[in-house]
């Protein structure tokens, strides 16, 4: 038995937040923004919460198929910007899908949340008790960064990207995933309130503590030595080398980001899939939107090994290989 990925989808709010408008907004130059972040515009989603992405994305996924939302054994939902802390952004995707005959959960590891979902998608068929699971990497970042917080602003945006995998005799698409945390520099990126630890006071609102901070000046190097890392294990526990790799999709946190591990890596930068240009740093939803946009831009035929690799906030980090055949 194998875990087959039988179709992708994604979704991407039609908002645009320039580099033209943020100039003004912050003082700076265009170039001064295109520059440090490779970024053109970001795109919000003003109509409706994190959930309401991820139903556009699966039944947009979906329709590629022969199933239906109740074929579906299992939701997972990778964010860090649910619908409310209580229920799941999961039950409120069942229930706007109409998947009644399956379960769901979320869970939070931040730009790396949709390959550890993918891991637990994996391990839930091979274990032969599910059949159908929809992995969804979604967020709505606009709704937790500070406006007149630079750091944040320029980068981050909405989106939602989904894969649908299934229990199959014949195929086995993901050949292998690894997940890490390392928290040795948990409070690099953080988002403080709204938590068990600091509630949603009107003290902690009113100091902005609930929204997300870059607190480090080494977030930059640290999410290419981890992604780094994990890619070359990944590849020497398989036996593999980049040269058996068509392309990478590391986790669109910036264009910098991404020419950096790509001269790391001594690999010409049209071996990686980029796309945060004109989209902007979705968080757990980048990997899947730009495999999604590139299948359907016929960029990726359907036939290439691929590597994803990704970093994110605690520091969670990740990397799977996969054959798209």
């Amino acid at each position: 038995m194998g875990v087959k990925i039988t179709s992708w989808g994604h979704f991407i709010p039609e908002t645009k937040l320039t580099n033209s408008e943020l100039s003004k907004r912050f003082n700076v130059t265009t170039d001064w923004i295109l520059e440090r972040t490779g970024i053109e515009e970001r795109k919000y989603f003003s109509d409706g919460a994190t959930s309401d992405m991820i139903v556009k994305a699966a039944l947009n996924c979906i329709q590629q198929t022969d199933l239906s939302p109740t074929d579906i054994d299992c939701i997972i939902v990778a964010t860090m910007t649910p619908d409310q802390h209580c229920p799941s952004t999961a039950t409120f995707v069942h229930q706007k899908l109409g998947t009644k005959n399956a379960w769901g959960f979320d869970i939070m590891a931040a730009c790396s949340g949709y390959l550890y979902a993918l891991q637990l998608a994996t391990s839930l068929i091979n274990s032969n008790s599910y059949k159908t699971v929809l992995v969804c990497g979604a967020d709505k970042m606009s709704s937790c960064i500070d406006p007149s917080d630079r750091k944040t602003v320029l980068v981050l945006a909405d989106g939602a990207g989904v894969s649908l995998l299934q229990q199959s005799s014949t195929d086995n698409n993901i050949i292998d995933t690894i997940c890490k945390l390392d928290s040795s520099h948990s409070s690099d990126i953080s988002m403080i309130a709204s938590g068990s630890k600091a509630p949603s006071t009107i003290e902690n609102i009113s100091q902005g503590k609930h929204y997300l901070r870059f607190e480090s000046k080494t977030i930059f190097s640290t999410a290419i030595s981890l992604m780094q890392i994990v890619a070359e294990e990944i590849l020497s526990k398989n036996k593999l080398t980049f040269e058996d790799i068509d392309f990478i999709v590391p986790h669109q946190a910036n264009k910098r980001i991404i020419e950096t591990l790509a001269k790391k890596f001594d690999l010409p930068i049209e071996k990686f899939l980029i796309n945060v240009e004109q989209i902007g740093n979705t968080s757990a939803a980048t990997i899947p939107i730009a495999i999604s946009e590139a299948l359907k831009d016929e960029k990726l035929k359907g036939n290439e090994k691929l590597l994803l690799v990704s970093v994110g906030a605690g520091y969670t980090y990740s990397a799977s290989l996969m054959n798209l055949s």
